[in-house]
């Protein structure tokens, strides 16, 4: 016999049922969103309509104005010191800073689909590089600004950026490369060179004492010291004296760097000397125990160094005056092999 009310029942168990089974569904489908295993995105959401993965919904954000990506970062040329590398915000270009003697270049990569540019200012002058779509260049080599030995540099792509800061130069040079006639002499306290042209800094650093033709315990008059304030020889006070005429638009003081003439050698006795000073006095390292004709450690420390960077050797004559120091560097070719 039929229950009475099975007419009204059926309905009221299909619903129930009907609804437990909506129920479960629904929450197999929350879950699967949460998860994040496979959940398609909500039409009336921000997501990716696609349903492609967020990464590459993000790599597609960065990819704006013909962008394609940020270029691999490209090398300076052998021998040159990298002051910076990297991308170059979201340009979509990457460049090295790259540091010759007393100049700067930039060598550029560009990911983007189209041309991009590159800038480099010294302060008083300015040189563009066009950086073709996909490719590579370098630009021409620009004197870095005399006042800090830096360029500035920026970038336009996709965007357009500059370094947050200018990069420095702080390549180590050598500074009798444009003497004419350069003849190595003795070493003694430091290293002697006969010729005539200008002697540069060696690195960057800080004018410590400045005496131009008016020194009277050097001959010639001249005498100016220098510390170093980057690199191997950081913290060091190198001098030099004799007959040169110093620049007068320095000072102490003033800031020097690789492509900074100190002054012009006179080709005419006593000619120059360079080597390790002393902060804030105007002698050698090799003062205190110096005797007339010999040639100290500190004296062959330094030549040593001036070899390495490719000035000719000193001559070395009869030692012994002056004890062997400690705690200096022992070979500049690796040190600045590991800073160049």
């Amino acid at each position: 016999m039929l229950h009475p009310d099975l007419p009204t029942l059926l309905p009221r168990t299909l619903l129930a049922t009907c609804a437990l089974a909506w129920m479960a569904a629904c929450s197999s489908s929350a879950s699967t969103e949460a998860s994040g295993d496979g959940g398609l995105p909500d039409a009336g959401t921000s997501g990716d309509a696609s349903g492609s993965d967020p990464a590459d919904a993000a790599a597609d954000a960065n990819h704006h104005d013909g962008a394609a990506s940020t270029a691999p970062v490209p090398s300076c040329q052998a021998g040159d010191r990298e002051e910076w590398s990297g991308p170059v915000g979201t340009t979509g270009i990457a460049l090295a800073v790259c540091s010759a003697c007393g100049a700067s270049y930039v060598v550029a990569a560009n990911g983007n689909a189209g041309d991009g540019q590159v800038s480099v200012d010294n302060a008083s002058k300015t040189i563009t590089l066009a950086v073709p779509a996909g490719g590579t260049a370098t630009s021409a080599k620009l004197a870095d600004n005399p006042a800090d030995g830096t360029v500035n540099v920026c970038a336009t792509g996709a965007s357009h950026a500059c370094l947050p800061n200018a990069p420095q130069n702080q390549r180590y040079c050598n500074p009798y490369r444009d003497v004419t006639s350069l003849t190595p002499e003795r070493i003694d306290q430091g290293v002697d060179y006969a010729g005539a042209g200008p002697i540069y800094a060696i690195g960057p650093g800080t004018i410590d004492l400045y005496r131009n033709r008016d020194d009277t315990g050097w001959p010639g008059g001249t005498f100016v010291s220098y510390k170093l304030t980057a690199g191997p020889g950081a913290g060091r006070e190198i001098f030099l004296a004799e007959n040169i005429d110093l620049d007068p638009s320095l000072k102490s003081g003033s800031f020097v760097y690789g492509g900074t003439v100190l002054g012009t050698q006179v080709n005419a006795s006593p000619e120059s000397e360079s080597g390790w000073g002393v902060a804030g006095e105007g002698v050698t390292a090799e003062y205190g125990c110096y005797t007339e004709g010999c040639t100290t450690p500190l004296g062959q420390n330094f030549n040593q160094l001036l070899g390495c960077l490719g000035a000719p050797s000193g001559i070395v004559e009869t030692g012994g005056c002056c004890p062997q120091p400690t705690g200096w560097p022992t070979d500049w070719c690796k040190d600045l092999a590991g800073w160049q």
